[in-house]
């Protein structure tokens, strides 16, 4: 079995991921255990008489799919059984996605899906989360401020937890792994070490890039969300949410929030929502379809946090 860091947690597995980094073996801290088991004929018990292929729990979670089934456990274990001939390298992303996410809802910590950064010059450091519509520039915008001098502590995913510390309630983002995933365009913009970038066929064209020392290890206190969005105006319009908004921005970038079930009525993660919204301020930044504004996009947002 091999250690790992994700989210806080320590990852003790029995497959190896390329791009997370290793723990201490010694480490026992919040371990999480994720190894093969036969469970096919448990997943499709629980699934028999539903209309969708998942059931997501508080305390317990499965799904199936093309490539195979999962179980998700208590907040501490994760078991997978591959379908014949499928390549593991799928199961992989899957445990890494969806299997990590209702893993983290399980101990309460709400994923987001976006990218988080942080700005470590600044005297109000913190992570800023970039979401936004599919092709919206997310992972450019992520690119230019790294280059603009901010760190990286996850691309996709985001994991926040609600802790208390020194008698004051906190929001907390916590770092995923060194790597960034870009398309195959902006891979090309750029002189990356072509022995370093890994490829992946999550059905789209893509790479891991390594962030290198522009990854942050630690985690960071939330300090806001950036929801970016393609609009027909011809200047960047940015815009405050407030309110009911607030929250809503955040609930519909859950990144299970197209896994419909009770959990999402349920009272507690209601009130986390509600909780971890209401230190999250909101900016919505709608840029024009044509030409290149991502530098002054950047530009706006060290001027919001």
């Amino acid at each position: 079995m091999r250690k790992y860091k994700l989210f806080g947690l320590v990852i003790e597995s029995d497959i190896d991921f390329l791009q997370l980094m290793l723990a201490d073996q010694n480490d026992s801290n919040d371990v999480v255990t994720v190894h093969a088991g036969k469970i096919s004929e448990i997943v499709d018990k629980e699934l028999e008489g539903e209309s969708v292929n998942y059931k997501v729990g508080l305390e317990f979670s499965c799904f199936r799919n093309s490539y195979g089934y999962y179980v998700i456990n208590g907040g501490n274990e994760i078991i997978y059984e591959s379908k014949e001939g499928v390549d593991l390298e799928a199961i992989k992303a899957f445990i890494l996605g969806y299997c990590i996410a209702m893993l983290l809802l399980h101990k309460r910590t709400l994923s987001i899906h976006c990218s988080a950064v942080c700005d470590d010059n600044s005297d109000n450091d913190g992570a800023i989360l970039i979401t936004g519509e599919s092709g919206a520039g997310k992972s450019s915008l992520t690119r230019k401020l790294i280059e603009c001098g901010y760190k990286v502590m996850s691309d996709d995913i985001a994991a926040i937890k609600k802790v208390t510390l020194d008698g004051e309630e906190k929001c907390l983002v916590y770092p995923a792994f060194p790597y960034q995933k870009l398309c195959r365009n902006e891979v090309e913009k750029r002189s990356f070490d072509s022995d370093e970038i890994i490829y992946i066929n999550e059905d789209k064209d893509k790479f891991l890039v390594p962030l290198k020392d522009t990854f942050i290890k630690e985690p960071r206190k939330l300090k806001g969300m950036i929801f970016l969005t393609v609009c027909d105006e011809k200047e960047i319009n940015v815009q405050r949410l407030s309110g009911i908004m607030q929250l809503m921005a955040l609930k519909q970038n859950l990144f299970l929030r197209k896994f419909y079930g009770d959990w999402q009525k349920d009272p507690e993660i209601l009130q986390l929502c509600l909780q971890i919204s209401e230190k999250c301020p909101v900016y919505l930044i709608k840029r024009p379809k044509e030409g290149d504004t991502l530098s002054e996009i950047a530009e706006k947002v060290k001027t919001l946090f």
